[in-house]
């Protein structure tokens, strides 16, 4: 049997995950980071991006808008906005939210906040590469 750690996943809504796993996989600002059993304390912010979840009885994947994490060598808690299976995403919604926040990059002007449009884009990039997942 592989050694195991808690993890957690949160969103404002409810608890997401909550169970022993091996390993996980998580989008952290400066590139994914995996974390095991035993792994030392450790509090960083997290991108957009796939949380790639392994368990003694198989794999899960998440599609994260960002958020923090928080590992201790026998817990680890992941509070993010949001935290989607495969299946709960609806690819089409994605979509059209991509496209609204292109059409909003593509207008030049001074009411159009930047920043907000690019992350708009990367969360639902993001959302559309782990739909096309759906096992």
């Amino acid at each position: 049997m592989a050694r195991t750690f808690r993890l957690e996943i949160v969103t404002p809504e409810k608890t997401v995950f909550s169970e022993d796993v091996v390993s996980l996989v998580a989008p952290a600002e400066n590139g994914y980071l995996g974390v095991l059993a035993g792994h030392a304390p450790l509090l960083c912010s997290l991108k957009p991006g796939e949380i790639r979840i392994r368990r003694e009885s198989g794999e899960l994947l998440y599609a994260t808008s960002g958020g923090f994490m928080e590992v201790t060598p026998k817990r680890t808690v992941i509070l993010s906005e949001t935290a989607e299976a495969p299946e709960a995403i609806d690819a089409s919604r994605a979509a059209e939210a991509r496209k609204r926040a292109k059409e909003r990059l593509a207008t030049f002007n001074k009411e159009v906040d930047r920043e907000r449009a690019e992350s708009a884009v990367a969360r639902a990039d993001n959302r559309i590469k782990v739909a096309q997942k759906k096992r």
